[in-house]
Formats: C-alpha cells, structure tokens, sequence
C-alpha cells in the first residue's frame, strides 16, 4: 500500500475509511476537488451524475469522516479537501487501479488529466514528471534530508524570473508518486509555491471555466509556454503538446 494512504488510513478506522472511498460518486466528487478549489453541493451533484439529495447525503459521509471540509458563504455551503494529506491519499489510492491497455481509447478528459492537471496546490500528469526532471537537470533542485530543496543556481534562476521568496532556505518539497506516471513529481510546499509562479508567468493556465464548463484540474501549455519550458529547461515536443 502506498505511503501516503498508510498514513491517512492510520487517521481512521481502517474500515470505516475503505467505505469513505468505496462509492463511485464519492470518488468522483473527491477528485474533482484536487485542484484544492472549494465547490458547491449543486456542481459536485452535477459532476457526479446524481441528484441533490443522494450528493448531500455522500458529502456529509465524507465532511464527518475527515475527508472534507464545509466552508458557509452566504446561504451556501462549499466543500473542499480536508487537506493536503487527503489528496495525496487519493493519488496514492489512484496508483492502486492498474493502467488500462494503450490500445484502450481513453476519453479527451481522462487524457488531459493526464498530459497535465493539479495535484491538489501542485503541477501533475506528463508535465509535472517532466518538469520535475528538468529542473533537477538543470540543477536546480537538490534532495536534503529526503526532501528537495533549490540549489543557490534554482534561486537566482526563479528570482531573475521574478519569484522571490522571503526565507528559501525554509521552504522544501517532498516526492510525490504520480498516480498516472508511476514517477514522481514535486509536492510539497516547495512544488506549490513553483507551480503558482508557473501560472503568474504564464507558462501554464487551467482548462474550462467557461459558461457550461466547470473549472478543470487539467492544466494546459500556453504557447509562452511551450516556448520558454523547451529553451530554458529543454522539455520535449510531445509533454509539451495540448
């Protein structure tokens, strides 16, 4: 059993927990808030294919079982993970179902989450593999005391791009085991703080959002993007593509 879920499981009742996670609807509810954005009962109901009533009653399961949590605004209530312990809990129990067959077709949806998407405040998928070993590459990163931290190379780099951190030395990221690579990319504080820089320079930027589509984990390439990940980090075509 993967770490992270050793250690969530530990949290709870063993069973208890394995029927937290044992309904499709709470899964898919669960995932779709990885992106540690807070969402309304209506849009988790809708995103989960059942009606208001069936989702309240799943939801407050997984609010009384430590899973989520309940934010009031108005006369609303959103929910959002309970942490970021949960989340990786959820990609570890997603390294739990095996990859389908390459010659399975997968769904355009599936497929972005995989080319790219957040794993709860950090860059997953193809890319964040990908980008993970390009920095190490570069020698930005380095591992002390199990976890990665930036090389004095990796701060002047992110700071003459316009990242400035106010005690580098404190903030660390951790090994992230990706549920669709089987490799890792950057968790951690050090992998959130990153990947908010990806978005304020425009290299990435999040899919959907539109009149009739909820905000998606899946993150796409921009063309500054694409550009700038393959001249400065030399990351391929193929991760790079939408």
């Amino acid at each position: 059993m993967p770490h992270e879920l050793v250690l969530l499981a530990s949290r709870f009742d063993v069973a208890n927990f394995g029927e937290l996670v044992s309904d499709p609807s709470r899964v898919i509810m669960l995932l779709s808030l990885m992106d540690d954005r807070a969402r309304p009962a209506t849009e988790l109901a809708q995103l989960a294919g059942i009606t208001p009533q069936t989702a309240s009653f799943h939801l407050q399961r997984l609010v009384d079982g430590g899973l989520l949590r309940v934010e009031p605004l108005g006369r609303h209530r959103y929910f959002r993970l309970a942490g970021e312990e949960v989340a990786e809990a959820i990609e570890a129990i997603s390294l739990l179902n095996p990859p389908k067959p390459a010659r399975v077709p997968q769904s355009p949806a599936r497929l972005e989450l995989t080319q790219a998407r957040m794993c709860y405040h950090h860059l997953a998928g193809r890319l964040g593999v990908a980008w993970l070993a390009g920095i190490e590459q570069a020698r930005f990163l380095r591992v002390r005391d199990g976890a990665f931290a930036l090389t004095k190379r990796g701060i002047a780099w992110f700071e003459e791009s316009g990242l400035s951190a106010p005690r580098w030395r404190t903030v660390t990221g951790k090994f992230c085991l990706d549920w669709t690579e089987r490799r890792h990319h950057l968790g951690g504080s050090l992998g959130a703080l990153l990947t908010r820089h990806l978005f304020t320079m425009e290299w990435i930027a999040r899919r959907g959002g539109g009149a009739n589509a909820p905000v998606s984990r899946a993150v796409r390439v921009t063309s500054k993007g694409r550009r700038e990940f393959a001249r400065q980090l030399a990351l391929p075509n193929d991760v790079l593509s939408n």
